[in-house]
């Protein structure tokens, strides 16, 4: 498979999103967008180097997320498996994980140029910071907090829109997370796991109509609805 460049990557980003009605600047709400699309997502504890998994059966698209990851790394890993569900050649039961392969790398660039889109980065960082080549520790905060994505995500991307260079992203991923939004005083959740359990679509009708047409017992019924009760807390 041929590996997409940055700009490639970008424009299918762009028409992807102006397809869903989005501009080329907005953050994404990762939820919002998987309701929109009609893509079952369920939240599950995964072992540490599994991020998640995508499949589809006929017309349904699931997705399986490891709510183990960071917030910021669950956003990436939706628009990582967006790709594989979208526009994958072959697409099949596929794990996110660090793999490096040419649909891998795909799949990576993708993601990172529609979760930052380059029009939304450049119109919040100054003027003086892109001539010098310089970003602030100020200007990341903001952006990745504005973008909801994690620190190692936005400053690949910063680096490959030709904002910082590979000096410049190893001195400020160096940077303690929790400890710099901190002190800036933004939330802490975006660098924390969460949402375990938590399904998102329409996986509650669905049990319903199997369990109304007799395909399943009552009590699996009440099984499969106790995921949704009592899963995770959105955010």
């Amino acid at each position: 498979m041929k590996t997409l460049t940055i700009t490639e990557a970008d424009s299918l980003a762009a028409k992807f999103r102006s397809d869903l009605g989005l501009s080329l600047a907005e953050p994404i709400n990762a939820k919002t967008l998987i309701r929109k699309l009609g893509v079952t997502l369920v939240y599950r504890p995964l072992s540490e180097n599994s991020f998640g998994i995508s499949c589809m059966s006929g017309r349904k698209l699931f997705m399986l997320v490891n709510s183990n990851s960071t917030r910021g790394r669950q956003h990436f890993t939706i628009a990582h498996e967006l790709y594989h569900l979208y526009f994958d050649e072959n697409p099949m039961p596929h794990m996110c994980g660090n793999g490096a392969d040419g649909v891998e790398k795909n799949a990576n660039r993708f993601a990172s140029s529609l979760l930052l889109p380059r029009e939304g980065v450049l119109s919040m960082v100054g003027k003086e910071e892109i001539v010098d080549h310089k970003i602030s520790l100020a200007t990341v905060l903001k952006l990745e907090q504005y973008f909801s994505v994690s620190r190692i995500t936005l400053l690949i991307r910063l680096k490959d829109i030709g904002l910082i260079t590979q000096a410049q992203l190893e001195t400020l991923k160096a940077v303690g997370m929790k400890e710099s939004a901190r002190e800036y005083g933004y939330d802490m959740s975006l660098y924390e796991s969460g949402n375990e359990g938590l399904v998102i679509g329409d996986f509650g009708e669905k049990a319903r109509s199997l369990f109304e047409q007799g395909k399943i017992s009552e009590g699996h019924y009440e099984e499969l609805m106790n995921m949704i009760r009592y899963g995770g807390e959105e955010s």
